[in-house]
């Protein structure tokens, strides 16, 4: 027999998502699936397909996030908004948390930083449980205040390490071994409980924007429930210059042309996974529990 409570979890979360923003008078953007080009950082891979058109055949990929769509509607000028979207990422791993098609909630404040919308992050998950314990949907408490870690903290502590000298590292991969040093060393240790992770190297995080009087480090957050990362965020980075030089080919101009009109004001946003939350709501182990794969 099916269990459907996972997607009824996942039901009542974008309702009370929905409700969240909109009490906020944020705008809601119905982002597109399909674009002429993706902002490609070098460890993302679309999915592509293509189709014939007047002008020929012409290649188009499917969205890796919300971001590209939000950010040409801030360059528009409209202002703090928010997209729930099928997002697609192509040559990753398939486990029990991630598939290559999931469900992506992300929303952008304007004139805020990075701790504006760590605030954002807590309140709406603080606001979903809420929502669903009324419903008798879910039995977890979290309480507020969550905590701030540094990276710098969890390096030394577990690995003994010196995080200047691991920042230092010119060679060659160097990203694929940070990311698996964390991932073998680090995740599994982390705290149960809802808590950001920040300081996270400039290196790794193109698209923030670097914190003042520490450039090596990032305005981002990453976001642990359960052990589980749910949310990254950050102050973005509106230089189109530097961005740039951090994609690969081919590049999307659309994108660069959005943060050159964003480049006036201030933004901060975050991209959560919606099937992640509902699976830590509900209990689910396994992220087919929440989201359907054919």
């Amino acid at each position: 027999m099916i269990n459907f409570k996972p997607f009824f979890i996942r039901e009542e979360i974008i309702k009370a998502t929905r409700a969240f923003f909109y009490a906020k008078k944020f705008h809601e953007v119905i982002v597109p699936v399909l674009n002429d080009a993706v902002p490609l950082e070098s460890h993302l891979y679309p999915f592509s397909t293509s189709w014939n058109t007047r002008e020929g055949v012409k290649k188009y990929y499917l969205s890796l996030s919300p971001e590209r769509g939000i950010k040409r509607m801030l360059a528009m000028g409209i202002g703090n908004c928010f997209a729930i979207a099928k997002s697609f990422r192509n040559l990753e791993n398939v486990g029990t948390q991630h598939l290559p098609e999931f469900l992506m909630l992300e929303w952008y404040r304007e004139n805020a930083e990075y701790t504006r919308v760590m605030e954002d992050a807590e309140n709406l998950i603080l606001s979903i449980q809420t929502s669903l314990r009324k419903k008798h949907l879910t039995s977890i408490i979290f309480k507020p205040k969550w905590k701030k870690i540094s990276l710098n903290a969890l390096l030394k502590k577990h690995l003994k390490a010196d995080y200047e000298k691991v920042m230092k590292d010119k060679t060659l991969g160097w990203r694929e071994r940070f990311d698996q040093l964390f991932v073998n060393e680090i995740e599994s240790k982390l705290p149960r409980e809802p808590f950001f992770l920040v300081d996270f190297p400039s290196r790794i995080s193109p698209l923030c924007v670097p914190q003042a009087g520490k450039p090596h480090l990032a305005k981002r957050f990453e976001l642990y429930i359960d052990g589980m990362e749910i949310g990254n965020g950050n102050t973005e980075n509106t230089n189109s210059k530097s961005v740039r030089r951090a994609l690969k080919k081919p590049i999307d101009e659309t994108f660069l042309k959005a943060l050159d009109a964003m480049d006036k004001k201030t933004y901060a946003g975050v991209g959560l996974g919606i099937d992640r939350l509902a699976m830590i709501f509900s209990g689910a182990t396994d992220i087919k529990e929440v989201e359907l794969l054919v």
